[in-house]
């Protein structure tokens, strides 16, 4: 339950940095909205890249886009029409939350994750922080009228966004509560840029000295969980000594509970653990004394 509650308020604490992730993230698996897959239908043509009817054309985009962001390359896209596009034409098919349909349930999956998290962490069920009111406030982002940003979206555009939902459907009925919050996220996140500012501006220095038993250690946990192998347990009876190394452990129990376990808000958390012991492997590794 400690390891839990660890895990909890470490979440807590990247929250604004998540939920900014999150948010952004929804236009990598996103489709063009009808105007916008008929723009390109149209400009195709009119490029003499595609002759055949829009519904064939359909195809072309349904393919394209459901590769993985990182995966659509200008080659995927020119294979697909009937001849290689420009790279200036290829940039037009890039979306924007005002040209594209993101997937509702990641939607839902972002507003149900937030909804837990400030629960738990606040210790409120307040009307505010329902799903509801968070996927409304996810939709006003993904929806943005022709005045508000729409791409690139950070932590204080969703904060705004959540104001004005809160004000919309209550008033200034909680505008207190929602001020007090608003202020702790706003201070975590000052927080986390303070922390990359920091780590840009200061040169490498080592800080930590391993042992081999603790490098090797480390270099199977980050196997194990790269490639979803058991996780080994610490070689020595004691223990690790070092806060790192503890901290490691603690973690790896942690994941190791969320295999198992069928709670729900455990369950959501899988994905982020597992990228927290990876990160801490790595910078174990990277920053350990040669």
């Amino acid at each position: 339950m400690v390891e839990c509650e660890g895990m909890v308020k470490e979440l807590w604490n990247a929250f604004p940095r998540l939920l900014e992730e999150k948010i952004n993230a929804l236009l990598d698996e996103a489709e063009p909205n009808p105007m916008k897959a008929f723009q390109l239908y149209k400009t195709c043509q009119n490029e003499g890249l595609w002759s055949q009817p829009y519904e064939s054309f359909s195809e072309v985009l349904e393919k394209f886009f459901s590769l993985s962001k990182i995966e659509r390359r200008k080659s995927d896209l020119d294979a697909l029409l009937e001849r290689p596009l420009s790279a200036d034409l290829f940039e037009s098919f890039q979306l924007t939350f005002r040209n594209a349909v993101v997937n509702n349930k990641s939607l839902l999956d972002i507003a149900s994750w937030a909804h837990h998290l400030l629960r738990l962490n606040r210790k409120t069920d307040s009307s505010i922080i329902s799903p509801e009111v968070l996927t409304k406030t996810l939709r006003t982002i993904t929806n943005p009228p022709l005045w508000e940003k729409a791409q690139n979206i950070e932590f204080e555009d969703f904060c705004q966004a959540w104001k004005k939902t809160v004000f919309t459907l209550f008033g200034k009925k909680y505008d207190a509560e929602l001020q007090d919050i608003l202020n702790e996220l706003r201070w975590l996140h000052q927080n986390i840029q303070e922390e990359i500012q920091a780590s840009t501006r200061t040169p490498f220095v080592p800080t930590i000295y391993l042992t081999q038993t603790e490098i090797d250690w480390t270099l199977a946990v980050e196997q194990a969980v790269s490639e979803d192998l058991a996780l080994p347990k610490y070689p020595l009876s004691r223990g690790p000594q070092k806060q790192r190394l503890i901290d490691l452990e603690r973690t790896v129990k942690l994941y190791k509970i969320v295999q198992t376990t069928r709670l729900p808000e455990l369950l959501e958390q899988k994905n982020n653990i597992r990228a927290t012991i990876l990160d801490r492997c790595a910078k174990l590794l990277k920053e350990r004394a040669r």
